[in-house]
């Protein structure tokens, strides 16, 4: 599949105008904060559509990865096999499902938090973060149980002939994302960058912080910058298009990437307006989902096929 030229011209496109921007962002620095600066209007701590974007940019890639998890524990526990491998596999994938969907529900309102006086009842200071309380919390984690057994119920009545034609999708999904996750906070710890709202509260010489640079383990999110852990969860909805490719929707997988592709452009602005992130960090961010779905999709389909009867 990704030795098709369909495939492999616009991966090729996208890994040559990143690393561009990488290359370029770290040879003048200056030039990552000046972009930085203009997305902003030199602003970033008032109320934009960067913000409004970046509420919903998150769920609009988790929610149907939480589906897409839901359909492989229920093709994973209906497949019959010797060992009882798939139904571990299942019970695993359960658990990152689970866990994802809590995430939805807490980051929702975590955003909500962010457009609310912090003094509130249910929001908690602790040190440099502003929190929700235990309570919250606990509320959150109920919500994406049921969000998870909501979607388990809804892909039990999903045929299994009809699963088995896109599980190769479900296993493509998953590990992208879990290797993504694990990647991006390892990432995130071992750079610790400001964030450019922070730069801007307290100016130093933007040489100072070139996303290049080892800072150490950040001390809050504040020093979370790089790479962008939005931008590379955006692009994982790259993997969930060839669902219409393992159907037969080839025009459709098409179709649905070039609009992904566009909304990326909108996703990684809107990183930028909200003042969370320097140019640099959203380019890292889509260069290391890039490189990841390309690797996986590589290794899953090198037979050329994305549906395997």
């Amino acid at each position: 599949m990704i030795k098709q030229k369909r495939f492999l011209i616009p991966v090729i496109i996208i890994y040559v105008l990143v690393i561009i921007v990488m290359i370029l962002t770290a040879i003048t620095p200056a030039f990552d904060f000046e972009v930085s600066f203009r997305l902003t209007s030199g602003g970033a701590v008032t109320y934009t559509i960067g913000n409004t974007i970046e509420i919903w940019a998150e769920p609009i890639t988790l929610v149907p990865m939480c589906f897409i998890f839901a359909m492989a524990v229920v093709y994973a526990v209906r497949t019959k096999y010797k060992n009882k491998l798939p139904q571990v596999l299942g019970a695993v994938v359960l658990i990152g499902g689970t866990v994802l969907s809590y995430q939805v529900v807490e980051r929702l309102v975590k955003y909500y938090d962010k457009l609310e006086d912090i003094t509130k009842p249910w929001i908690v200071k602790e040190g440099p973060f502003v929190s929700s309380q235990w309570w919250v919390k606990a509320l959150c984690a109920a919500g994406g149980v049921l969000i998870m057994f909501l979607f388990i119920f809804l892909a039990s009545k999903i045929s299994q002939d009809v699963l088995k034609k896109a599980h190769r999708v479900f296993v493509f999904c998953v590990v992208s994302l879990l290797l993504e996750l694990a990647i991006i906070e390892l990432l995130k710890t071992v750079f610790g960058r400001m964030r450019f709202r922070e730069w801007l509260q307290n100016p130093t010489n933007v040489y100072d912080f070139p996303w290049y640079r080892i800072n150490g383990k950040p001390v809050s999110d504040a020093f979370k910058s790089f790479p962008s852990g939005h931008t590379a969860n955006g692009f994982l909805l790259m993997p969930m298009t060839f669902m219409f490719d393992a159907f037969g929707k080839e025009k459709a997988g098409r179709i649905a990437r070039i609009i992904h592709l566009c909304w990326m452009v909108f996703l990684m602005s809107s990183r930028i307006m909200a003042g969370a992130h320097f140019l640099s960090d959203v380019c890292g961010g889509l260069f290391v989902s890039l490189t990841i779905v390309t690797v996986t999709g590589a290794i899953l389909f090198k037979d050329g096929k994305i549906s395997k009867e």
